[in-house]
């Protein structure tokens, strides 16, 4: 596992973890609230990631989403 190299987390990010899965990758990222995953997913990760893939997507990425009621650290 690799950490980040002390980059922040966006604003509203509490956890995030990312790695290599069959057919792409995978991301989990844990937010305080639907507002600032949105306010994320729009102003910042759709528009670099598109930005960065000469070509754009094959495919949309996909994502599930779920309202959780427990966040355990060590």
């Amino acid at each position: 596992m690799q950490p980040h190299g002390g980059a922040s987390l966006p604003e509203g990010q509490l956890y995030h973890a990312a790695g290599p899965s069959p057919g792409g990758w995978s991301i989990i990222a844990i937010h305080d609230s639907k507002q600032t995953w949105q306010n994320f997913l729009d102003g910042v990760l759709l528009l670099t990631i598109r930005s960065q893939i000469k070509g754009g997507f094959h495919v949309e990425p996909q994502a599930s989403y779920f309202e959780f009621d427990h966040l355990q650290d060590r």
